[in-house]
């Protein structure tokens, strides 16, 4: 029994070196490295992102929680047309290809581009972008400073083109990142989630 023990002991100090050894490349590299739990407390327009990744772009459930205010119409329009107050644009550019992709564009400038495999599969978010965000409680829009950002630690990345970004992706999905894109006054200039091919 005291080898059994031992051995799970020591397979489970292995996992949490390697766990930890993993944060530290990725914090190395200059993302920033936050737990499941802060991750799930991301919103935009104030609606949880696990929410909006739940909706699997279902047309109804995203209405639900976007309500577009209608005027009259039935529901949140389609096709190529110009954003009005209080409207949503809703495009599947695949059909021509056979790609199922569904873009979900709002007046208020939030943009959600859903992606499946197949027909008939559940779509995944790839691709969202936000004219605001809320970060374990602490909300913040274009233009206000990072330094706002206090419920958190973050690292401020230099990119490409004199480009200042934070990256924020959850411990252990490096795959997928929430850019802050930063002006030269350490100001938000663009909220970008987006998942890498």
């Amino acid at each position: 029994m005291k080898n059994i023990i031992f051995t799970l002991v020591i397979i489970l100090s292995i996992g949490l070196t390697t766990q930890a050894q993993l944060i530290q490349e990725a914090t190395d590299l200059g993302y920033t490295v936050v737990t499941e739990n802060i991750y799930n407390t991301i919103k935009f327009e104030g609606i949880l992102f696990t929410d909006i990744k739940a909706t699997n772009g279902d047309i109804d459930q995203m209405a639900n929680l976007f309500p577009v205010e209608d005027n009259g119409n039935t529901g949140p329009t389609t096709g190529l047309q110009l954003a009005q107050p209080n409207t949503v644009t809703i495009e599947e550019p695949g059909a021509i290809t056979g790609d199922v992709y569904r873009d979900f564009k709002y007046h208020n400038g939030l943009e959600v581009t859903f992606f499946g495999e197949n027909q008939g599969d559940d779509l995944e978010v790839i691709d969202l972008k936000s004219d605001n965000i809320t970060i374990n409680g602490v909300t913040l829009q274009i233009g206000d400073p990072i330094t706002d950002l206090t419920s958190i630690n973050y690292i401020i990345k230099d990119g490409a083109n004199n480009n200042k970004l934070v990256k924020v992706v959850k411990e252990g999905e490096y795959a997928v990142s929430l850019s802050i894109r930063l002006d030269s006054n350490n100001k938000l200039s663009e909220i970008h989630y987006y998942e890498n091919p």
